[in-house]
């Protein structure tokens, strides 16, 4: 997909403009519209993301719910209705008076409630699947270092994936697609929060896993934008030429207190997409 011709897709935003995965929307007064034409533009000012004609800028937050005392394990979504109903009108109510209006999700949400999110309080999904960010199932196997040049395992992920499309397309309130997170961090990292892919090893069968991907999400799913969500801009220079079919870049960036330095101009230069930050802070490295 050329990025110089407009694309019948998703909202981004003015310019290079910012989703932050840890700043997103705010409720519009048509944001009960069923099936939105949701539109992705580039002209000589930049790239805007509109929908139903209207530009849109994407202020949002990352959002899981764990009660405090629970891990990784527990599933909010198979509570039962009524205290997942009870949680998100708390927590929903508070992001909308801060002016959010988009919130970025993991799979596993079901259609219904990203559709009461939208409709009860104006606030967009993002929907995110990993594609194996810590490790991938392969008929029964667990893998812990993803293998994108594997054939078998990019199968796998890409049944993952189209399982999620299929089933939420044509949801009131998914705003776009997203895949995965940070899983071009090198494998040699050592911290808590490392992703354990082989991404770094292998950049052109990463690359070339999510052009596949995001192809076959538009074959769907032709409204919504599909993206990634990139450890900075490590790997970018590669997406150009073989990963075209992205139609935004995620960044998260935990510059601290240098701000965003250079990173809109260096995404510009080496992919020309809209970009969001799909996650901001200050990492422990930079603080005194």
């Amino acid at each position: 997909m050329s990025s110089n011709r407009i694309q019948s897709l998703g909202p981004l935003v003015r310019r290079l403009a910012v989703l932050a995965a840890a700043l997103l929307l705010v409720a519009p007064s048509w944001a009960s519209a069923q099936n939105p034409e949701i539109r992705l533009l580039e002209d000589e000012t930049g790239w805007t993301l509109q929908v139903d004609g209207r530009d849109f800028m994407v202020l949002g937050m990352n959002w899981d719910y764990f009660p405090i005392g629970e891990n990784y394990n527990y599933t909010f979504w198979s509570q039962s209705d009524d205290f997942i109903m009870a949680a998100l009108d708390r927590e929903m109510s508070l992001l909308k008076s801060m002016g959010v209006n988009a919130i970025r999700q993991y799979v596993g949400v079901p259609p219904r409630w990203v559709q009461y999110i939208y409709e009860r309080y104006g606030i967009w999904t993002i929907l995110n699947h990993a594609v194996g960010r810590y490790g991938v199932n392969v008929d029964g196997t667990w893998i812990a270092s993803t293998d994108y040049s594997d054939q078998r395992t990019r199968e796998v992920l890409i049944a993952e994936v189209v399982a999620m499309v299929q089933e939420h397309r044509d949801t009131p309130g998914l705003l776009m697609w997203l895949l995965g997170n940070e899983n071009n961090m090198f494998n040699q990292y050592g911290g808590v929060n490392a992703t354990r892919t082989l991404a770094g090893v292998y950049p052109h069968a990463y690359c070339s896993f999510l052009n596949e991907v995001a192809a076959m999400i538009h074959e769907i799913d032709p409204n919504h934008p599909v993206g990634v969500a990139n450890l900075e801009t490590q790997m970018i220079e590669y997406f150009e030429d073989y990963a075209p079919e992205l139609d935004y870049l995620g960044v998260n960036a935990y510059r601290g207190w240098e701000g965003f330095g250079n990173l809109f101009r260096y995404c510009a230069r080496y992919f020309d997409r809209p970009v969001i930050i799909s996650e901001y802070g200050s990492d422990v490295l930079y603080i005194d």
